[in-house]
């Protein structure tokens, strides 16, 4: 092992990401997909498949192989391409996700406030950047002994998704010194450095950020009183717009000097930073204002936005192609523990002070062209962010109990969402659950698939009166097992998801698809899309403030429009969980969907101990 454990040290030792064989995936596939289908449809899946391995299977397979010798990931380039930047969906909602504050926060810092918050933790997030590009950032292993890829580290700042017709552009500007800072419809550019008094240049003090942000809301709080109650608008409400006509705009607007001079200062930033006028009241408030915004606040194409709500309470909105929720969590993990304030709440200096402080720059844009773009778009937002339905709540039983129960938390969280969901639609859902792949080089996810034909049989049986508690039992931890084995296959590089999708796009890309992929459930959006996701990261620092913080987790939207979004974080005695869904689906409610969680985690602890 290194001596100095940097960020990237360990890169290239790590191996590369399996290619699994044909065979193995097709009889994967069929285990995967049984207990979704009925006698009739599995039949017409087992020819499919049976053709697959025959015929186009194996041209298929060659592609990919041939990826495999000559590419650092097979995968990991098709992946962000047509996963991610090749959707011609709006991302907000539908593929952006959020990242809460702490719960324990005011608890322990009462007096701090919108502006002191927002300057620590811009001041600590572009040390976090720095330490990044200079690669002097602690690597994570697991347990300390495993390492795991952080290529992805280089995206969480300085990124943005450039909207173009077909595909989009995922652009990183190394080195960049500005933010850009939205406050009451106004933008502005602020430069982080400075000269110090001992002659460098260095970052400014969070306590030097504060008077910025200050001088930041006294212009804008003009402005707006200058507009009366007409809306300052700025073209940040296009990234809310589906991809080909954000491009369109865009591609229009840089033709124009103002307007391609601000553009350029956006996406060229660090991150953005919302001063929002809202107040949130709760958590799953704060889960709605974050994924959503006000139209003109958020640039949703910027791998990484920090919010700070007019009351105090803060969060992140990350653009999906840039990197998993782990990574952004672990800058805000960083940044909370390094943040100060004094008695009166406002940040601290920590470090040399600077001679002279940078202006912010109001950032101008000529709209004129663009009033019913601007109009209609807003309209059609603001339907979505009416039909987006958060829900945050925690379970009041936590991964102890479960322990004691001897089976995996993760599992019996999943079965919890199974028996829930079938109480509450009765029907078996096509559940996704994201597993990790960084134990590869250039690897980012891959699916666990929990349903089994064990998990079914629970879920069915589970309200049974005639059936014995014993049987239910047999059933839950059977199908615990299979999610746990399938867990670590996923994790692995063994699973079938992202195979399926390389022989997907490889029959795609040569004038065939194989008839596998336009039957259901495989042509079908996931009806249960769940994540979880840790509630600490970098151990020296969660040793030492484990007893004053309480991270709440993240969410993201749903990826059907009539079911569920679901992300949970264990602890202790409680489970996070963040719930979405849209309220235009009468059949959906996150929030009753969450009590059906409760009851079933209660219900299921009670069998399991009736059972012993």
């Amino acid at each position: 092992m290194p001596k100095k454990n940097k960020l990237f040290a360990l890169q290239e030792y790590l191996p590369k990401y399996p290619l699994p064989k044909l065979e193995e995936t097709c009889k994967r596939t069929l285990s995967m997909v049984k207990p979704l289908v009925n006698e009739k449809e599995y039949a017409t899946i087992q020819e499919a498949i049976d053709e697959l391995k025959q015929n186009e299977g194996p041209k298929l397979q060659k592609i990919l192989e041939k990826r495999y010798k000559t590419e650092e990931n097979w995968l990991s380039e098709l992946w962000d391409k047509y996963v991610y930047l090749a959707g011609r969906k709006a991302i907000p909602i539908h593929s952006n996700f959020v990242i809460l504050g702490d719960a324990k926060f005011r608890q322990f810092c009462p007096v701090s406030h919108q502006l002191s918050q927002a300057a620590n933790h811009i001041r600590y997030a572009m040390e976090y950047k720095e330490r990044v590009e200079t690669g002097t950032l602690r690597n994570m292993m697991i347990q300390n002994i495993v390492p795991i890829c952080c290529h992805r580290y280089n995206y969480v700042c300085s990124t943005t998704r450039i909207p173009q017709e077909d595909v989009d552009d995922l652009k990183t500007f190394r080195g960049t010194k500005h933010i850009v800072v939205f406050c009451k419809g106004s933008m502005y550019r602020l430069d982080m450095y400075s000269i110090d008094v001992a002659g460098n240049e260095s970052l400014l003090t969070p306590r030097e950020i504060q008077s910025k942000l200050e001088d930041i809301v006294k212009d804008a709080s003009k402005r707006k009183a200058a507009a009366g109650t007409s809306q300052i608008v700025n073209p940040s409400i296009f990234t809310t717009t589906d991809r080909t006509r954000w491009a369109k705009l865009r591609k229009s607007m840089q033709t124009e000097e103002e307007n391609a001079t601000s553009l350029n200062a956006v996406e060229t930033s660090a991150f953005c930073v919302a001063l929002d006028d809202e107040t949130p009241k709760n958590l799953s408030e704060e889960f709605h204002l974050y994924m959503t915004g006000n139209g003109y606040n958020r640039w949703f194409d910027k791998s990484l936005t920090m919010i700070f709500a007019s009351n105090g309470e803060m969060g992140l909105n990350i653009e999906h192609t840039s990197a998993e929720a782990t990574l952004p969590a672990r800058l805000w993990e960083f940044v909370y523990y390094h943040s100060k304030y004094d008695a009166n709440g406002d940040a601290m200096h920590q470090g040399l002070q600077h001679t002279n402080l940078p202006v912010a720059e109001y950032l101008s844009w000529n709209l004129d062209n663009y009033s019913s773009d601007i109009a209609d778009v807003k309209d059609k937002w603001e339907e979505l962010v009416k039909d987006f339905d958060g829900y945050v709540f925690f379970a009041n039983k936590g991964k102890n109990f479960i322990k004691k129960l001897r089976v995996s938390p993760d599992g019996y969280i999943q079965m919890a969402l199974q028996l829930a969901f079938y109480r509450y639609h009765t029907e078996t859902p096509k559940t996704y659950e994201t597993a990790a792949t960084r134990l590869f080089k250039l690897g980012r996810t891959e699916t666990i698939r929990s349903v089994s034909e064990h998990s079914v049989q629970f879920t069915k049986t589970f309200d049974d009166p005639a059936v014995p508690s014993k049987t239910k039992v047999d059933h839950l931890k059977a199908a615990i097992k299979h999610q746990t084995l399938y867990k670590y296959d996923a994790m692995n590089g063994q699973a079938v998801d992202r195979h399926l999708l390389g022989l997907y796009l490889s029959g795609k890309f040569s004038g065939f698809i194989p008839k596998l992929f336009t039957l259901k459930p495989f042509c079908e959006a996931d009806r249960l899309s769940t994540s979880q996701g840790p509630r600490r990261y970098d151990p020296i620092i969660s040793r030492k403030v484990a007893d004053k913080t309480d991270p709440v987790g993240g969410g993201f939207g749903a990826q059907r429009p009539d079911r569920y979004g679901v992300s949970y974080f264990l602890d202790g005695e409680k489970v996070h969980f963040l719930i979405s869904s849209f309220h235009h689906c009468h059949d959906t409610s996150s929030a009753k969907f969450g009590e059906a969680i409760q009851r079933a985690i209660d219900d299921m602890k009670a069998l399991m101990e009736l059972a012993k």
